[in-house]
């Protein structure tokens, strides 16, 4: 069963986590409750937590900073106003812990590498507009501690599979995920100015996500270029010729949620 710490001084938050019932068919532990840096910070040494909630601001910048550093896969999850938006959380929380302690391969079990194939996941699914809402897509970036946000202007392209040519059907016989994997290689998931994020969203489109690492918008002729070169590389290496069919520039990650591209 997955463990929480909710880190609060408010007594209104106690009284909620307290009053809720059911954690043990939903898989989780009684959450550990704590009010202090201290308090929290000892817990944490004493028991495995899975992950964590705390008030914002400056009352617990010190403990923020301790999660930061020293437990890079632990998630996070916001305090919600009332029980049944809590709720809601926990069941994502879960299902995002579920896809984390999966077992995607013969490998030894690396956590780190867990959660970075579940970040890879759920980008995919926000290229693909198969999150709902955008507090729900914010939701999931902070609950796996992505550092891509959901409200900072990045750049997407969209490259089309040669319809002539059925390369997934015919040519390649290892799936869309592992065709992802092999795009991956070739575009590199960090780049000096930015970070490169693939999605294999159906049989003849391919989308391609550059965030900034820094402060400064991307450039799109500049990634344009980056993405056309990357593509006659892989045409090269691969036979797969893939067309762009365009390259935009767009306000945040937020814009693919369901609610926003519907309205």
């Amino acid at each position: 069963m997955y463990r929480l710490l909710i880190v609060t001084e408010k007594q209104s938050v106690r009284d909620m986590f307290e009053g809720m019932s059911g954690w043990e068919v939903m898989g989780f532990k009684q959450p550990r409750l704590r009010a202090t840096t201290e308090e929290a910070i000892a817990c944490m040494e004493k028991h495995h937590i899975d992950a964590i909630a705390m008030d914002p601001g400056e009352a617990f910048a010190d403990l923020n900073a301790h999660v930061e550093q020293n437990c890079p896969t632990m998630l996070r999850f916001e305090v919600e106003e009332n029980p049944e938006e809590q709720l809601k959380t926990i069941r994502l929380l879960d299902r995002l812990l579920n896809q984390i302690r999966a077992d995607h391969s013969n490998d030894l079990y690396d956590e780190n590498n867990a959660l970075q194939y579940t970040r890879d996941r759920q980008l995919k699914a926000v290229l693909s507009g198969l999150v709902p809402t955008r507090k729900e897509l914010n939701a999931r970036l902070r609950m796996l501690r992505c550092p891509e946000q959901g409200d900072v202007p990045c750049i997407v392209a969209r490259l089309g599979l040669d319809e002539d040519d059925p390369f997934l059907t015919d040519r390649w016989h290892y799936g869309s995920d592992r065709l992802e994997v092999a795009l991956r290689n070739f575009f590199g998931g960090e780049q000096p100015h930015m970070l490169v994020h693939v999605a294999v969203v159906s049989q003849d489109e391919v989308r391609v996500l550059c965030y900034p690492r820094q402060a400064e918008a991307l450039e799109e002729a500049a990634v344009r270029t980056f993405i056309e070169e990357v593509a006659q590389q892989v045409e090269n290496y691969m036979g797969l010729r893939m067309k762009v069919l365009d390259v935009q520039s767009v306000p945040g990650l937020c814009t693919f949620a369901r609610e926003c591209s519907a309205s």
